[in-house]
């Protein structure tokens, strides 16, 4: 398919490189990126823009393209910028016939990773992984590719916590416990880097996978694992 990504930083554009890396057309537009300014910001721009045609458009020209030219439409760009520009994405998916899908904080504000975790996870505990944006831009491809055509809103906080099955209700018995079996006590020996686990009454370690054994083991193409 052919896809547009609107928007800047990770999400959208980790989206997009999915999306490239599964052999469909992408084209980028974007002016400026604050992804520059990160720590080996120029870096990760490379990494995370390869297989996109690049283009320096600003977004709020969609308004001017003509319908045909794309199938899809991805975006991280804020209601109220959207509002400011002048550009209603329901009246321009319907008017170039696209699916297209917009990413959003929960409150339609910044969409950060901190944050994302935060709501997500509420007071059950913080991952010290940069998930929020990965596993949004996931479900941003997902939806990009699965959903008709028409203007849809994902939240960047319920992207992550259906990653972590922070939606799934489950019923208390009666004397307080979960019906299934508690969580196993897991620990990182950060000297021998190994992770251990206590499962059904064994002790199980876990070597961590240095980049030898990845190397050895997982398809790659030039550096880069294939999926």
């Amino acid at each position: 398919m052919r896809v547009l990504e609107l928007g800047s930083y990770v999400a959208p554009a980790y989206a997009g490189m999915v999306l490239a890396e599964q052999g469909h057309d992408v084209e980028k537009w974007t002016l400026a990126d604050p992804i520059h300014d990160l720590k080996r910001g120029d870096e990760l721009w490379q990494w995370i823009n390869h297989g996109k045609m690049l283009r320096k458009i600003h977004a709020q020209t969609v308004s001017l393209l003509p319908a045909g030219e794309f199938d899809v439409v991805i975006d991280n760009v804020r209601a109220e910028t959207w509002q400011r520009w002048g550009v209603d994405p329901a009246v321009e998916a319907t008017r170039l016939g696209v699916t297209w899908v917009s990413l959003r904080a929960d409150d339609d504000g910044r969409s950060f990773d901190v944050i994302a975790q935060a709501r997500a996870w509420g007071d059950l505990g913080y991952v010290p992984f940069y998930l929020g944006d990965t596993a949004a831009g996931l479900w941003l491809a997902f939806k990009a590719l699965a959903a008709p055509v028409g203007h849809h809103v994902i939240r960047q906080a319920a992207c992550l916590a259906k990653l972590v099955e922070g939606e799934l209700v489950v019923p208390v018995e009666r004397d307080g416990s979960i019906p299934w079996d508690d969580p196993a006590a897991y620990r990182f020996d950060a000297e021998r880097r190994e992770a251990v686990v206590q499962f059904k009454g064994q002790t199980i370690v876990e070597p961590a996978r240095g980049a030898d054994w990845r190397a050895a083991n997982l398809r790659h193409e030039g550096g880069r694992f294939i999926i």
